[in-house]
């Protein structure tokens, strides 16, 4: 007999069409409501379309070994089987809508774990469902395939004491050689005599310790305002990390510095023929419905952010151009001239998916909304010479199935963590204003 019996939620195989086979030697159940829920969603365009698409396909192939009402065995020793019966209303509690496909899900997993004489248990992303099943008396538990553990920010930071000389050294080449060799693209704390910190970044291949962004030295007029900052530019700024993860509360200078060190090397430097800046629809708050307009149009309100950054970095140079008596129509349209002369194109995730995109410095602003799926799907977009930066912060989710440990910046800082191209720092200071600063920390 397998160990256990697993029954699995609709929020559970839209978030992860490949769970049927996470449950080795086990049974998993489907209940055929589940099958209906995702049948309703597999017309949509987005991830959740794809996802129940890809369900569907999964017990397509399966149907061809075997009846799935009866069982059909998996690879992995476990069986899958949808479970057409166990409906009942006399089994819920008094007045229960059976109409309701939650209730219909429950029904079967409480009729199960009478039946059996093994562990029963309801697995969900929906937390609501998991409090009426644990009122039932029904075992149930989140998804945790694709849970990941970060380590602590401290583990990510190495402390180094270095000679007088060395330092010299490094002020006069911008780097030192290391003897021995650390983990690539590390932060590294280096102790002074004089017991003052320097912020260091080991080179991709651990040999060196790099020092570019010193106070003196900016992107785009940005300068690092502390430690975490300048190493944050100093991966930025480096060609070599072609994935740079910055992760943060609000107001650190995520955004910011990843559109000073764009603007940089695109506009400036002329790296990459283009700066790509994109973000996740997925609102805050209730949604607003439909916006009227052309698309541009009506991606601006989820795009304002990245508006709102670009007008403060640019806003100097206006003012220049504005000096000259340059008429304020061409001062007030500086954004709309860099997207005009595709400099810098904005965009919406949905319309990523698919493309390839060569040579281009890309921005993933509030990347902690994707799912591991998503942020593979994009990452897998960069063509040769792209750089790529992921912006977001852990603690601010929107998303209905994701959390701190199941999101794709999580996702991407447990499984990149010490590869040569992948680099990442996380901010805690707040840098946006003294008021924003010291209400994150109250409230």
């Amino acid at each position: 007999m397998l160990q256990k019996v697993y029954v699995l939620d609709s929020s559970v195989l839209l978030h992860d069409p490949n769970a049927i086979f996470q449950f080795p030697e086990s049974d998993v159940v489907i209940p055929f409501v589940v099958l209906e829920e995702i049948e309703s969603k597999k017309r949509l365009m987005e991830n959740i379309g794809r996802a129940a698409r890809e369900a569907i396909r999964h017990l397509d192939r399966l149907r061809s070994i075997g009846q799935l009402s009866q069982g059909v065995l998996l690879p992995n020793g476990g069986r899958v089987r949808i479970e057409l019966n166990h409906y009942s209303n006399e089994i819920l509690p008094l007045n229960s809508d059976l109409a309701l496909a939650d209730n219909r899900i429950l029904a079967v997993s409480l009729s199960l774990s009478r039946e059996e004489n093994r562990p029963v248990i309801l697995i969900t992303k929906d937390i609501a469902m998991r409090v009426k099943a644990d009122a039932l008396g029904i075992l149930t538990d989140d998804y945790h395939n694709d849970k990941v553990a970060v380590p602590p920010s401290k583990d990510e930071i190495i402390v180094l004491a270095l000679e007088d000389a060395e330092v010299d050294g490094l002020y006069k080449d911008k780097y030192i050689s290391l003897q021995v060799p650390l983990l690539p693209n590390r932060c590294v704390k280096a102790v002074l005599s004089d017991d003052s910190v320097l912020p260091l970044v080991s080179s991709p291949n651990g040999q060196k310790l790099v020092h570019h962004m010193g106070p003196s030295n900016a992107s785009w007029d940005i300068r690092p305002k502390n430690v975490e900052q300048s190493w944050a530019l100093e991966m930025l700024n480096n060609p070599e990390i072609k994935l740079v993860n910055l992760m943060g509360p609000a107001g650190t200078g995520k955004t910011l510095l990843a559109l000073a060190s764009g603007l940089e090397q695109t506009v400036h430097e002329e790296l990459y023929i283009r700066m790509l800046c994109a973000r996740p629809v997925v609102p805050f708050g209730k949604d607003i419905g439909f916006l009227p307009g052309e698309k541009d149009q009506k991606i601006r309100p989820y795009m304002q952010p990245i508006y709102d950054n670009l007008e403060y970095l640019l806003r100097p140079r206006r003012e220049k151009v504005r000096e000259r008596g340059v008429g304020d129509s061409m001062v007030d349209s500086a954004i709309d001239l860099l997207i005009k002369k595709r400099q810098i194109e904005i965009e919406v995730l949905t319309y990523i998916r698919g493309r390839s995109i060569p040579n281009q410095f890309i921005i993933i602003d509030e990347a902690q909304n994707l799912s591991p799926h998503e942020v593979k799907t994009i990452i897998t977009r960069a063509g040769e010479g792209t750089k790529i930066v992921l912006c977001g912060d852990p603690d601010q989710i929107d998303h209905p199935y994701l959390d701190k440990e199941s999101n794709g910046l999580a996702y991407v800082a447990a499984k990149l963590n010490g590869q040569s191209f992948y680099g990442q720092v996380r901010l805690v200071h707040g840098e946006r204003s003294e008021l924003a600063t010291k209400v994150a920390g109250l409230l």
